[in-house]
């Protein structure tokens, strides 16, 4: 500004009060070392702490003191402003960066919430008369005396080397030992009442297809047989084809050894010509439909090894034999075809 014309202050209504100074020769002649100076107008006191002046030579200029004025003599290039158009924000800053979402926003203030929470249940409620159990530095272990214990080098084993303590004597095992036992007859026990519920109410003497039906409740050589035959192997299991009691298990004329047993309701079911050694009851033994009461023998009259069964009931104050085949068909019991 040393070569340029200094000019007053613009007012509002874009006139000037033009107070020109021209260079003098001496000011021309003056090194370029040494910066020359101009003095400004003095401004008000009004208009230098902002509050405006309407007196001295800047009257009606209200021009903030933070603003620097160009000279008159700068040009400025201001584009026209289109018709309509919104007056542009001078004291807006821009960024490189877009301002984030208030979904962004939202987010991160929640996950600040979240960290504050998780901070505060680990290191405690963050409350000046409250420590953190994590500050908290740990509390000195107390001596190993005080808890009774000595240092392995200090032990001592007559039977074992320094330091090596001996091992505890062998627990008593008699007491599990007996609760074993007690559970393994409670279990078989168990098996045992499974099984008779398990069982049918009504049961054939000889399972299918162990035996052959050699003869049946009819007449025969000349007199009566009141029983069918089931001819099968020596040995073959007997079964109790109903539950009740046994009346009489032992030697019987004719049927060598017989086993009888009385049902609930009065009915006597036999079985005949077995061994001695094939009668696995006795008297007064209590039996389930389905239990192995013998084993199939050929004693009496007989002409090899089966079974003869009977079936009795009570009548007129005496037991009447009946067709056991019948019984047993009504009963839901299979028989073999008549063979012979």
């Amino acid at each position: 500004m040393n070569n340029l014309a200094t000019r007053s202050l613009l007012d509002r209504d874009g006139t000037a009060a033009r107070q020109d100074h021209t260079p003098s020769p001496s000011d021309l002649s003056t090194s370029t070392d040494t910066p020359s100076t101009r003095d400004f107008p003095q401004l008000s006191k009004n208009l230098r702490i902002g509050l405006g002046s309407t007196a001295g030579p800047l009257g009606n200029d209200n021009v903030s003191t933070t603003e620097i004025l160009l000279p008159r003599e700068t040009a400025v290039d201001v584009a026209p402003r289109p018709a309509g158009a919104p007056a542009p924000e001078r004291n807006k800053p821009k960024h490189r960066l877009a301002a984030p979402s208030s979904a962004l926003r939202a987010r991160t203030a929640l996950f600040a919430i979240a960290a504050g929470a998780t901070a505060i249940a680990v290191t405690g409620s963050g409350s000046s008369d409250q420590a953190s159990p994590i500050a908290e530095a740990p509390a000195d272990p107390a001596p190993a005396d005080a808890l009774g214990i000595a240092n392995a080098s200090n032990v001592t084993n007559d039977d074992g080397p320094v330091g090596v303590v001996a091992a505890s004597a062998e627990s008593d095992m008699n007491t599990y030992k007996t609760q074993l036992k007690q559970g393994a007859a409670l279990a078989k026990a168990q098996a045992a009442a499974i099984a008779a519920k398990q069982k049918p109410l009504i049961s054939s003497p000889l399972p299918l297809g162990s035996y052959q039906l050699t003869s049946a409740f009819a007449p025969r050589w000349g007199s009566f047989h009141g029983g069918i035959d089931m001819a099968a192997p020596l040995g073959t299991p007997i079964h109790a084809a109903t539950d009740g009691v046994v009346v009489d298990a032992g030697p019987a004329s004719g049927y060598g050894n017989w086993i009888q047993i009385k049902a609930a309701d009065g009915t006597i079911t036999m079985y005949g010509h077995m061994a001695s050694s094939g009668v696995l009851v006795h008297k007064g033994q209590t039996v389930t439909a389905g239990d192995t009461i013998g084993m199939v023998g050929s004693e009496g009259f007989s002409t090899g090894p089966h079974l003869h069964f009977e079936r009795w009931i009570p009548k007129g104050g005496s037991m009447v034999k009946v067709d056991p085949a019948v019984w047993l068909a009504k009963m839901g019991i299979r028989l073999s075809a008549l063979t012979g």
